[in-house]
């Protein structure tokens, strides 16, 4: 019969000969972990962002009493706020753009803002030139500031003919 001293040594035998195992065996090699891990993916649409196209709603003439032409007044609709639209007239290959200070601005009302601008026939011939006999036109965008997108531009066309005389707004 085994006595108890006996198992203590037999115990005690085994486990310095497991530490003995364990110290005789090679050190574990370092990896770079591998997993495997499946990925989905669906088709997704990307589409880039797009300034809204302002609304020309009126454009008219006004004349003197001899019928010359004296001013146009445009008025549109835009969801920007003033610093983000522009109003530029171009005759030719000659384009100017009108002053800030010829443009008033209401609202907005339902989101829109609306923009009415009175560009005297002096500003015109002062950007343009050659504005008696001509057609020039008039064109609304809304701008980023700080980046160079322009929406689609809403035209209109401002044609004078000679002497003043006949003008008209139209699409």
């Amino acid at each position: 019969m085994i006595t108890r001293r006996k198992r203590r040594v037999l115990a005690g035998a085994v486990g310095l000969s497991v530490l003995a195992g364990v110290a005789v065996l090679p050190s574990a090699q370092l990896t770079e972990a591998r997993f495997t891990d499946p990925d989905y993916a669906s088709s997704t649409t990307f589409t880039a962002g797009a300034l809204a196209t302002p609304v020309i709603t009126a454009c008219t003439v006004a004349n003197n009493v001899l019928g010359v032409f004296q001013s146009v007044t445009i008025t549109w609709t835009s969801p920007y706020v003033a610093a983000n639209v522009r109003l530029t007239a171009t005759s030719g290959t000659t384009t100017g753009t009108i002053p800030a200070a010829n443009i008033t601005a209401t609202g907005p009302v339902g989101g829109l803002y609306t923009y009415t601008a009175n560009v005297p026939q002096s500003l015109l011939a002062s950007l343009i030139s050659n504005l008696l006999g001509s057609t020039t036109t008039l064109s609304v965008t809304n701008v980023l500031p700080g980046t160079n997108w322009v929406s689609p531009a809403a035209t209109r066309r401002l044609s004078i003919a000679l002497l003043g005389l006949n003008a008209s707004c139209t699409v």
